[in-house]
């Protein structure tokens, strides 16, 4: 009898459908994919040929609705996963409930809710920022350290985060969203370069397996625009963010962290506890000698972390985000080439004929170029030369 894998997730995601699911076909697990948009997966996966054997509809965001929904199904799994941001916790429950390894549902909730995830930097004495939770139709106080950058409590992507440097502009984007019952997060603004740290965990021991250097849009918005696979300071700062991490209380499975690098060292920005994505996810496993999805999911099946090898060439990821809303009536085509020993390789994210809409985080990337090699310094020259011919029409 193959053992079941119970795979958890929200709308269409492509680490789930081309990364997660594929893998755990190699793996030799019959899959279960539960989720609340069950008809968008069943259209998916019919013009593929790697499928989960059952898709089920399900309150994917209820973890007793899931329960129930196994319960009733006969199905006792040997994992429970999930690569979603909002379900980490409702996953882990769901873990904890039928014996499979789990992370902890606390740890997961602390890390998705941002103002959670400062309460424990704070009470940790862990590197920190000032913050405050604010409701829209609340009275702010008269103390805040503007510039500040204010988010989403539980937001993803970048979506609806802004620097404001005073209580006019803040008022403007309160009123810019028109949501008065959202409770956001006010954050001290953090200047410096942005790094991320990618680990693997089994539990005991948590692994650093890289990290990218960030470079963002022109303020006031966070919108990534390119990822330099081990860059000067995330190698620099590495240790540094490993200890905070894991002082936080990550070790399970993977997870994607980002940081600022002040003047007075690395402060912690999210911590995402699933893999990362916008397509890096796919570079670290064409980078790394071993399956990135599968090593995930082995590690939720209960395996000890092995001895990873984590050498790797140089690579660059850069984004194209919408400078413009419009409908797109003329758009680069997708290629893979190798041209001097680089491997390159561009992929449209949005096609022809569709509507953009700008919303200021990853949902407005057009397409994004990957390039990989053995140089750093020359594929930067050599995505700014690409990306010159690479060209949008809107209207």
């Amino acid at each position: 009898m193959m053992p079941k894998l119970v795979l958890i997730t929200h709308v269409e995601n492509r680490a789930v459908v081309e990364g997660f699911i594929p893998a755990a076909n190699k793996l030799g697990y019959e899959i279960w994919l539960l989720t609340d948009h069950k008809l968008a997966h069943k259209q998916y996966f019919s013009e593929q040929e790697t499928c989960p054997e059952h898709i089920v509809e399900c309150d994917v965001f209820n973890p007793l609705a899931v329960i129930e929904q196994l319960h009733n199904l006969d199905i006792s799994p040997d994992i429970v996963f999930s690569n979603s941001d909002h379900l980490q916790a409702a996953t882990a429950l769901v873990a904890d409930y039928f014996s499979c390894p789990a992370k902890d549902w606390r740890l997961c909730y602390q890390a998705k809710n941002k103002a959670a995830m400062r309460t424990k930097l704070l009470l940790a004495e862990l590197p920190n920022t000032w913050s405050l939770s604010w409701a829209m139709c609340d009275e702010l106080p008269d103390n805040i350290p503007f510039p500040i950058v204010v988010k989403p409590r539980s937001g993803v992507a970048s979506m609806d985060v802004a620097l404001c440097n005073s209580a006019e502009e803040l008022d403007d984007y309160a009123a810019s969203l028109g949501r008065p019952d959202n409770v956001f997060l006010l954050e001290s603004y953090l200047e410096g370069p942005l790094f991320t740290l990618e680990t693997l965990g089994d539990g005991k021991q948590l692994c650093a397996i890289g990290g990218f250097d960030v470079s963002l849009s022109p303020l006031p918005y966070f919108v990534e625009t390119q990822a330099c696979w081990n860059g000067p300071v995330s190698l620099q700062q590495r240790e540094l963010a490993l200890a905070q991490v894991a002082a936080f209380g990550v070790n399970f499975g993977v997870c994607h962290s980002e940081f600022i690098l002040t003047k007075n060292g690395p402060v912690l920005v999210e911590i995402n506890y699933r893999s990362i994505g916008d397509g890096r996810e796919f570079l670290l496993n064409e980078l790394l000698s071993f399956d990135w999805f599968e090593a995930i999911l082995l590690l939720h099946s209960g395996k000890r972390l092995p001895i990873l090898d984590t050498q790797t060439s140089a690579a660059l990821i850069r984004y194209f985000p919408a400078s413009e809303e419009g409908r797109i009536n003329a758009c680069p085509a997708p290629f893979s080439i190798e041209n001097q020993g680089h491997q390159i390789r561009f992929l449209t994210l949005k096609s022809l004929g569709d509507n953009i809409q700008i919303n200021h985080s990853n949902k407005d990337y057009l397409g994004e170029l990957t390039l990989i090699g053995s140089d750093a310094a020359k594929l930067d020259t050599k995505a700014d030369i690409i990306s010159q011919e690479l060209l949008w029409e809107l209207s």
